[in-house]
């Protein structure tokens, strides 16, 4: 066994980001096992983003097209990455640490008594061992899961945790692979998508308001002002969500949504423990707040000392200048 397998999530038909971060950090990983990064599509209609799989980098895609594969289910997901991994014969199989994928990631583990590490944010290879870094408990504990060279090991990694791949590569070859037999236990007779929620987890920018903006006008008159001047989406504190400010699907923290965005603006948020679990692996994070001695600025990339019903307008208006919004 040698090399990277990639498990491809599509979004529409195109590849979805966390696809391209793996496909990126694919390539090292496989120099490193020595030997190839290939990837896997798999789907009623597959064939049609495996060539925008091979321009992100990968030497032979997999897909598996069969009708059964129109929906996701695990019995047929499962058995579709079986085929490929039977053709790619890789040292490690890659895949998000979505809702989806930590399903097909445990449940394709468990079938090829293969190890497996969940909430990915690091990869290492030494020796042809294979470790893997999952944070856990907030943050507050960084486990290190190693294991021995020659096992099949499959990672579920977390969103915003590499670069994408570059667009461009050439020399690739995409090869199609029968589903294999297999019973499908569950039928799945309507997907519809609940509509009005925002997706924090994908969002590359957020900000967040806390109890700080004092009200819930306050909340609406200045959170979305500077999301929308940033393109990206805006969040809020339990805090904010239990007073009825903001409805649960903004909510970041240990009992709401878990993100790693590129940047995290947190307005008004003292930073409990609870909060932090949430939003502490994104890679710049912001802090405004009038308390000096409020914990999220111990996690703070760059601290502002200042009330946020003073500071945020003004924030608006610069970056509106700036970006030309």
């Amino acid at each position: 066994m040698s090399g990277v397998l990639v498990f491809i999530e599509q979004v529409g038909d195109e590849v979805a980001a966390i696809s391209r971060e793996l496909l990126g950090q694919g390539q090292a990983l496989a120099a490193a096992l020595g030997g190839p990064l290939s990837a896997v599509v798999i789907g009623a209609q597959a064939g049609t983003v495996a060539a925008k799989v091979v321009a992100l980098g990968a030497t032979t895609v997999y897909t598996v097209t069969d009708p059964a594969l129109a929906v996701y289910t695990t019995d047929g997901y499962v058995a579709a990455a079986q085929a490929a991994v039977a053709a790619a014969q890789p040292a490690l199989v890659l895949a998000g640490a979505s809702f989806q994928a930590r399903d097909f990631g445990a449940a394709l583990a468990a079938d090829l008594d293969a190890g497996l590490a969940v909430d990915v944010t690091d990869l290492q290879v030494a020796g042809g061992a294979i470790t893997a870094i999952s944070p856990s408990h907030g943050g507050n504990v960084v486990n290190t899961y190693s294991f021995t060279p020659g096992t099949l090991v499959v990672a579920l990694v977390r969103k915003q945790s590499f670069a994408e791949a570059a667009d461009g590569a050439s020399g690739g070859t995409v090869t199609a692979l029968a589903l294999p037999a297999t019973t499908i236990r569950t039928q799945v007779t309507s997907v519809a998508p609940k509509s009005g929620v925002v997706n924090l987890t994908d969002a590359a920018i957020i900000i967040s308001g806390g109890r700080g903006l004092g009200d819930k006008d306050n909340y609406y008159k200045l959170i979305p002002a500077v999301a929308e001047a940033l393109g990206g989406a805006y969040g809020a504190s339990r805090a904010v969500v239990d007073a009825g400010w903001v409805p649960y699907e903004h909510q970041v923290g240990q009992t709401g949504k878990t993100v790693s965005p590129k940047l995290y603006i947190a307005a008004g948020i003292s930073g409990a423990i609870q909060h932090l679990a949430g939003m502490r692996t994104s890679r710049n994070i912001v802090a405004i707040n009038k308390d000096p001695d409020a914990p999220i600025f111990r996690v703070a990339t760059l601290g502002l000392v200042g009330d946020v019903n003073d500071v945020l307008p003004l924030l608006t208006a610069e970056l509106k200048r700036r970006l030309g919004r």
